[in-house]
């Protein structure tokens, strides 16, 4: 891991606890959104576009980072933007990586095996998508996630793992009941995961590298899930722009005000006003401020 030799749960929590913050800034470029990296104004030509991006975000970032615990990169919106796209998102790693941020890689993976392999060679090892955790998808079944494991466990990063997501169809499958009465699908995950969790280790707080993605939209079952996975950190999504707030992430952190990450995307990088950077910054401040007051 870039940051030092300690692993990546414990990072962060280091840096939730230096910068009073649990905010996760979420990097989802849309090009369209602003004139500085709108394709018309850049002839449309993929590798200009994708040169205004990492600039773009990089001015948010250097903003913006006395007030965030992590960054999030979403590698879709990068793909998209083909080969340029690619460089890109490499150089934003890179960049956050200089500046000794935890980055966690938004990927969703889930294969078995050497495909599962592969993809943890290109995200947990030190190439140029390396990232200090990455999220994966276990619906294949958990041996999907072990490739994933072997790797974070070896460079000291981590895993965020996919339980109940912020989307509505969600519940189409993660809620669904089981043939335990009253456990649905996403409880079944959960309760996998913080078995495998024990096995892995955890640290003084009582966290592993095995965390779990949990959306802010089901406040109401926020609670249960925090429950249900002591010993993994919470990616919380569904802040800002998807309609959650304070009060719907009250319950993801554990008695001391830690153990969850809150990640908000369009709502801390497109706002309506000339300065990005600096708007940027102030609403990573008020969200973390918002947030404070609930943990």
């Amino acid at each position: 891991m870039h940051q030092d030799s300690a692993a990546f749960h414990t990072v962060l929590h280091d840096r939730m606890d230096a910068t009073g913050s649990v905010v996760c800034l979420g990097i989802d470029p849309r090009p369209e959104a602003h004139p500085s990296t709108h394709p018309a104004n850049h002839d449309h030509d993929p590798a200009q576009v994708a040169k205004s991006l990492v600039i773009y975000f990089r001015d948010i970032v250097d903003a913006s980072m006395q007030h965030l615990a992590a960054i999030k990169i979403q590698s879709a919106f990068f793909e998209r933007l083909g080969i340029p796209g690619l460089i890109g998102m490499a150089q934003l790693i890179a960049d956050t990586k200089e500046r000794g941020i935890p980055l966690i890689l938004d990927v969703k993976r889930g294969d078995i095996g050497s495909t599962a392999e592969a993809y943890a060679d290109a995200y947990l090892r030190d190439g140029s998508f390396g990232a200090d955790a990455i999220t994966v998808q276990p619906y294949l079944g958990l041996d999907s996630i072990e490739p994933f494991l072997q790797a974070a466990g070896e460079g000291e990063r981590g895993l965020f793992v996919l339980v109940r997501t912020s989307n509505p169809g969600g519940a189409d499958v993660q809620d669904v009941e089981t043939v335990v009465p009253g456990v649905t699908v996403a409880d079944r995950v959960a309760d996998l995961l913080t078995e495998r969790a024990r096995d892995l280790g955890i640290d003084d707080r009582g966290y592993g590298p095995l965390g779990a993605v949990v959306g802010a939209t089901i406040p109401d079952r926020l609670k249960a899930f925090r429950e249900r996975l002591p010993h993994s950190i919470l990616l919380v999504p569904g802040y800002g722009a998807q309609g959650a707030g304070a009060e719907d992430v009250r319950h993801a952190f554990d008695r001391s005000g830690f153990g969850a990450l809150i990640s908000a995307s369009r709502s801390l990088t497109y706002l309506e006003g000339v300065a990005p950077a600096n708007e940027a910054a102030a609403a990573a401040e008020r969200m973390k401020l918002d947030i404070q007051s609930v943990r």
